[in-house]
């Protein structure tokens, strides 16, 4: 099996070592299992939502004793995450961490009112809308463990040197695209918080 090496790739992958922890932060945060959840329900919750659902049951199947083949499988599902926007869950784990309706609706460019109504169910969300979304949550998921949630909020409306004196939130506007430049610096502002670099 061809294992993914693209951790870090635009800033937003994993923290250099990646453990089981680690693993299950970004799936918690993608709101496929709540918190403390083990890394097998964590396996399993990505199977039946359909989310890597091969690779997750090759990791289930194997034995414990094969660490090696777990710890690959591991890793290349968690890098495949970073492709698999999950709206359905992403929007209510999102919004209990900033637990401010109308931050999160300056982040991704829309209303307040959208953001109730996504988070309902009421509205479909555009395959735009829900890539945004997903950059949130794995931009939050690097934070979490540096910052509480109150930091975690102040973070993106903080100005910072190495984006020319704005803060995230000044460069979230509009239909942003995760893979514009401007918006892969704050990713990669969020990935120096994760590995414990002083960022400015």
């Amino acid at each position: 099996m061809e294992v993914i090496h693209s951790r870090s790739r635009q800033g937003k992958g994993a923290c250099d070592s990646l453990d089981e922890a680690r693993f299950r932060a970004r799936v918690v945060r993608m709101g496929v299992v709540p918190p403390h959840a083990s890394t097998a329900a964590a396996m399993e919750a990505l199977r039946r939502q359909g989310i890597c659902s091969n690779a997750a049951q090759q990791w289930l199947s194997q034995e414990p004793s094969d660490e090696s083949t777990r710890q690959h499988l591991l890793a290349e599902i968690y890098d495949r995450l970073e492709d698999c926007p999950s709206p359905a869950t992403e929007w209510q784990a999102v919004r209990d961490v900033l637990n401010d309706d109308e931050l999160l609706a300056a982040l991704l460019g829309l209303s307040a009112v959208s953001i109730r109504r996504y988070c309902k169910g009421e509205r479909q969300c555009s395959d735009a809308v829900a890539a945004r979304l997903h950059w949130l949550a794995l931009v939050i998921d690097q934070l979490e463990g540096t910052y509480n949630a109150h930091g975690i909020r102040r973070w993106f409306q903080r100005p910072r040197s190495s984006l020319d004196g704005q803060a995230p939130r000044d460069r979230l506007k509009g239909d942003w695209d995760p893979d514009d430049a401007a918006i892969r610096a704050i990713a990669s502002l969020a990935h120096s918080a994760c590995i414990g670099m002083v960022a400015s």
